[in-house]
């Protein structure tokens, strides 16, 4: 009688476990749904994280974070699996970081926007006045004199932050155009270089500018009205585009959350469209979210294609 008893209270109790152990299971597998996005913090993240977080949300039940990590920490982060996704990378600048990684811990999940500007600027005026239209014709001490912003002896070339690859691009340019014993590239934080480029245009005084597109410069300064690119005969510089890439355990354990991110796309046009309405409402996160839903409801008809894709 008594081992009866204890057998129904032991298989009771395994029933309980066995039960609690499924409930675990389950919220566990929910607790799956979730991705953090590495970004940069650059304006041009904004609208590339923000609209395929909204729709992983909306759409697939997601809870979802943004986190602020540098290039190269974002990468290894999702390598490590301590973050999923990045849809801001800028390639080919940033190939030699992702070959790192790709195929073993990350995954190429696309492009997002193509076509990106790299070139090297100076305002309309200069080149109209000076006939100035191309990087061959900067070899002039006259015009090196004429960009020399710190009364150094040679002309300014606005450059990139010294931790970026765009700086090591300008010394080469330079060094391949034969310039360097006219011009040097001053570097230093976005922001300072472009007060500096803003001060010199405010007073109509010459400014030299290596910059790509989109960009920020051009809400103030636009592209073929106020500046120009200069022509490159020696095609140094290329044309850049944002690739995505994800955690490649996530990607397998996610398959319609990471189809979903493969299938956003955009341009270049709709970044600086993001930029301009950063710069008027805040960029808040609130706001960021307000404005991807804005963007999705604009591109009704795509996003709908991209959704199809994953039912």
């Amino acid at each position: 009688m008594f081992k009866s008893k204890s057998s129904t209270f032991l298989l009771a109790l395994l029933v309980v476990i066995s039960l609690f152990l499924s409930l675990s299971a389950v919220a566990n597998s929910a607790e799956i749904k979730h991705v953090k996005f590495s970004v940069s913090m650059w304006s041009g993240d904004w609208l590339p994280t923000y609209v395929p977080k909204v729709l992983l949300e909306d759409k697939l039940g997601y809870t979802t974070e943004v986190v602020s990590l540098s290039i190269p920490a974002g990468m290894a982060a999702i390598a490590a699996g301590e973050v999923e996704v990045t849809t801001i990378v800028w390639m080919p600048n940033n190939q030699p970081l992702v070959d790192k990684y790709l195929g073993q811990t990350i995954e190429d999940l696309g492009t997002i926007y193509p076509e990106c500007l790299q070139a090297i600027f100076i305002p309309k005026w200069v080149s109209q006045q000076y006939g100035i239209k191309s990087i061959s014709d900067l070899n002039n001490p006259q015009f090196a004199k004429m960009f020399d912003i710190d009364n150094d002896g040679k002309g300014d070339w606005l450059g990139c932050d010294p931790g970026w690859l765009c700086a090591k691009l300008n010394d080469q340019c330079i060094a391949l155009y034969g310039l360097d014993k006219l011009y040097v590239q001053m570097m230093g934080e976005e922001h300072f270089l472009l007060a500096a480029m803003a001060g010199r245009m405010k007073k109509h005084e010459p400014v030299l500018i290596s910059q790509f597109y989109p960009h920020v410069m051009f809400i103030d300064y636009p592209k073929d009205e106020s500046m120009v690119v200069l022509d490159d005969p020696k095609h140094f510089w290329f044309t850049a585009h944002v690739e995505k890439f994800g955690n490649k355990k996530w990607i397998a354990e996610n398959p319609k959350a990471a189809e979903l991110i493969r299938q956003v796309k955009m341009t270049a046009e709709d970044v600086m469209w993001m930029m301009k309405e950063t710069r008027a409402r805040g960029d808040k996160p609130a706001t960021l979210e307000a404005l991807a839903r804005e963007w999705i409801t604009k591109n009704k008809a795509s996003v709908d294609s991209w959704l199809a894709k994953i039912k």
